[in-house]
């Protein structure tokens, strides 16, 4: 196995963008803050929509305990539409046309397009796309909460990147114009202790910086600088763990 496993990529996603979140839920409304963070929950399983039996597809998420798991589960009903929606509305159309104008030297496949900046940004636009044309169709009009889910499903998307990027298989970041994979040595599967640790430190900030926001005199631009620093740092000792 070379990717990690879908609780793994759902809970370092939930947890790096809810440590850049923490400065701003005083702002946020709680529905404002949900879609977010279910935003956040679909992209950090999206790319995996080029697989057969991805997360994505299943509305349940193995592996996950506790609270996290019952919060997921609720939002987890609904993954199978995405990854249908993503898999044959988005990546089997997409990857057709790179098959057609590369005279078919670029094929279908896992860690491909989908796993790639175009990748991220092809779904991203095609999925707020069609869940505009879903919400107007269903005679809903959301704008500000379809902006914050779309811009949570594309961080997440390339939070999931940046995850597998750790690991063996690694990332073809600039796919097609380039097939050059950012790589780790983080071991898969359920057996590297690595991943556990990065979120468990991820949401020990996280919560950190929530009860910071709430107690303390800090600012909300300075409160934002200690979330990015603690973000910007775990990241690079996760990357540095990985390659090691």
């Amino acid at each position: 196995m070379s990717s990690l496993r879908g609780d793994q990529h759902v809970l370092i996603t939930l947890f790096s963008g809810g440590l850049l979140l923490a400065p701003h839920v005083a702002l946020l409304a709680p529905a404002e803050l949900a879609v977010v963070l279910f935003g956040l929950f679909v992209g950090s399983l999206a790319p995996d929509a080029d697989a057969t039996d991805a997360a994505i597809f299943h509305t349940r998420v193995p592996g996950l305990k506790g609270v996290t798991r019952r919060l997921a589960d609720v939002a987890a009903g609904v993954l199978p539409v995405f990854g249908y929606l993503i898999r044959y509305g988005e990546y089997y159309p997409a990857a057709g046309v790179f098959w057609f104008f590369s005279r078919g030297q670029l094929k279908a496949g896992h860690r491909g397009v989908l796993h790639s900046l175009l990748g991220v940004v092809l779904i991203t636009a095609l999925t707020g796309l069609y869940l505009a044309i879903a919400l107007r169709l269903l005679g809903w009009s959301a704008p500000a909460f379809l902006a914050l889910g779309v811009l949570g499903f594309g961080a997440g998307s390339l939070l999931h990147l940046a995850e597998d990027s750790c690991t063996p298989g690694g990332i073809a970041w600039l796919y097609p114009l380039s097939g050059r994979r950012v790589r780790g040595r983080l071991r898969t599967g359920g057996s590297d202790f690595r991943p556990r640790v990065f979120a468990t430190a991820l949401g020990g900030a996280m919560w950190g910086c929530v009860l910071l926001t709430f107690w303390s005199d800090m600012s909300a631009a300075t409160m934002t600088e200690v979330s990015v620093f603690l973000f910007c740092v775990l990241w690079t000792f996760f990357w540095l763990a990985a390659r090691s």
